[in-house]
């Protein structure tokens, strides 16, 4: 009887063991598991006691042996039982989000994991500056420099969407310049690297991300540099941004994680709702996209229990 139970081809074997041995057991699958053995025991045991004996053949063969069609019952209750118990305990792993998919063309993650190899095809939108965006977030823009621009606050639309070739040309002129300059390749590509995108990595491809500064300092690189941080205009785009769909897209304390240097005027389009989550949570684009991975992959494992 114990080597029907114990046969790896048996499915409720097999069952117990995934509970049993699992490198990170939980309680809450104990006691199914202890359920499903018993049963196990139950049903075959049942099956060996109506078997009738040689001596009493006769007189028990109007008996009618119905311990398989109870042991099936038992098991499927014990099998559901179960299930219901990994769907509770994978529910329990979901993180509250919003609704979106991380495949959502704002939350296009673009960096030296997640390359581009060609341009993106969107219907580009001009603004006053003569820079590009994706005009699915013109709006937006537009609305948040307008806000900001009421309470008296300057801004310049620096950079916008930039092709693969304007990349790779931005790219060769900076390091050419440090290059020239007496610096040796590795360096050269170092300091390059420290602020310029490889081609293929850089977000301003996407057509999402706007480097915005105050124009006392566009004398200053373009106004691209740390100093910007302390202006009345950064810290109101710090505070508002994220209503109106914008992150500060690489913020100090991040590097490890998003693998760029610290760039206080880079903004990057997610959409509102997900821009507010992020900022609430203290999360970048590389964690939040995780994040909803993480649940997605969590929901799928529930949708094939529950079929």
């Amino acid at each position: 009887m114990y080597d029907k139970i114990m046969d790896e081809k048996n499915p409720v074997y097999r069952k117990v063991l995934f509970y049993m041995k699992t490198s990170t057991p939980n309680k809450r699958y104990l006691l199914p598991a202890l359920a499903l053995t018993a049963f196990s025991l139950f049903s075959l045991s049942g099956c060996d006691l109506l078997q009738p004996t040689s001596e009493s053949q006769g007189s028990t063969s109007h008996l009618v042996d119905h311990s398989e069609s109870v042991s099936t019952v038992a098991e499927s209750e014990v099998f559901e039982s179960i299930t219901q118990t990994e769907i509770e305990a994978l529910q329990e792993q979901l993180v509250a989000t919003p609704e979106v998919h991380s495949s959502d063309w704002n939350l296009i993650l673009v960096n030296q994991a997640n390359q581009l190899n060609e341009d993106l095809n969107f219907e580009p939108y001009t603004a006053s500056s003569g820079e590009t965006l994706d005009a699915r977030i013109a709006q937006d823009f537009e609305e948040m420099i307008a806000a900001g621009e009421a309470e008296g606050l300057p801004f310049i639309f620096v950079s916008g969407y930039r092709s693969f070739a304007y990349q790779e040309q931005i790219y060769a002129n900076v390091y050419s310049g440090h290059f020239n300059n007496g610096r040796s390749e590795a360096e050269a590509k170092e300091l390059t690297e420290a602020f310029i995108a490889i081609p293929g990595t850089s977000e301003h491809m996407t057509g999402l991300a706007a480097d915005i500064t105050d124009p006392a300092l566009y004398h200053l690189e373009n106004g691209l540099v740390t100093e910007f941080e302390s202006t009345a205009s950064a810290q109101w785009l710090y505070e508002n941004a994220a209503d109106y769909g914008f992150v500060l897209r690489y913020p100090r304390g991040k590097e490890g994680i998003i693998d760029v240097s610290y760039e206080a005027w880079h903004f990057r389009y997610v959409g509102r709702e997900n821009a507010q989550y992020m900022v609430e949570n203290q999360l970048v684009l590389e964690e939040y996209v995780a994040l909803l991975q993480k649940n997605e992959a969590i929901r799928e494992q529930i949708s094939e229990l529950s079929e």
